[in-house]
């Protein structure tokens, strides 16, 4: 099984998770809620490294047989520290970014369409339509919002999103864009912050996106996890969608879960117990 893609089939849909690349940092990124200690002793228990946290930038892959559905774009070459290997991994899988004729972004932080454009700033996937939520295209089109970052971040979101709006559609609410897709809401992590749920035969795979950055934090859902613009409302989604998904018994996919970012939960104390698939 390769270390860079897990390939699996939900329903009709032929899948594939694939990372874009991994990231070190110390345990100290994951809350401020509770002492290091505490937090140490937490992950050491549930069999996590007590020192550093392994952040994977996961992308899920649709075959739905009539389109190639990309969710979220990595990284791309927008980050100095990390080449996205999405594309070279796409290559591998038997597709070219050609291929791909519909790209939905969670939310419009850069390791998740930095993917978008190539070092020469042109669009990746070049026949693409694009789905995102209104939220979220209103505040990284806003010049306050860009006022507030460093200016290569500006930059970026300058020259990327008026590509991509000659083929974009804006969401406003819950929106079924393919048979079984739909676009939800999951507000906290980012103004406009979305998930992606997949049902088909009356079984579910949910696509968290940012909701959940590391299985600790669905154990402990109410801890605040320092990337989320709104604390506390992110943690508010973070245990109803949880909720949901333990009734629902749906698969849970997680952009920064350990790779490939593929489980289950169960219900455990106040919270629920990630299980990850056997790769």
């Amino acid at each position: 099984m390769s270390r860079e893609r897990f390939p699996f089939r939900f329903g009709a849909y032929s899948c594939q998770i694939i990372i874009d690349g991994r990231e070190m940092r110390p345990i100290n990124t994951l809350t401020s809620s509770v002492s290091p200690q505490i937090l140490g002793e937490q992950l050491r228990q549930y069999g996590y490294s007590p020192t550093e946290v392994v952040v994977d930038f996961n992308i899920l892959f649709l075959d739905t047989s009539r389109n190639l559905v990309l969710i979220d774009s990595g990284w791309g070459c927008c980050n100095p520290k990390m080449q996205g290997r999405l594309v070279s991994n796409l290559h591998d899988a038997g597709f070219k970014p050609e291929d791909v004729d519909m790209v939905v972004l969670t939310h419009g932080d850069r390791d998740h369409l930095g993917g978008l454009l190539n070092a020469e700033g042109k669009l990746v996937f070049p026949y693409a339509s694009y789905l995102m939520s209104q939220t979220a295209w209103d505040y990284y089109n806003a010049e306050a919002t860009l006022a507030r970052l460093p200016s290569d971040y500006a930059d970026f979101y300058r020259m990327l999103l008026p590509q991509v709006k000659e083929n974009l559609r804006l969401a406003e609410a819950e929106t079924e864009f393919i048979p079984g897709l739909t676009l939800l809401p999951a507000p906290g992590h980012r103004p406009g912050h979305c998930v992606v749920r997949l049902t088909l035969g009356g079984k579910h795979l949910l696509h968290m996106a940012d909701t959940v950055g590391h299985p600790i934090l669905m154990l402990h859902p109410e801890w605040r996890w320092p990337f989320d613009s709104a604390p506390e409302q992110a943690a508010e989604t973070r245990k109803q969608l949880l909720s949901w998904a333990s009734e629902n018994q749906a698969m849970l996919f997680g952009s920064h879960l350990p790779f490939p970012g593929l489980g289950t939960i169960q219900p455990h104390e106040s919270g629920w117990l990630w299980q990850p698939v056997e790769l």
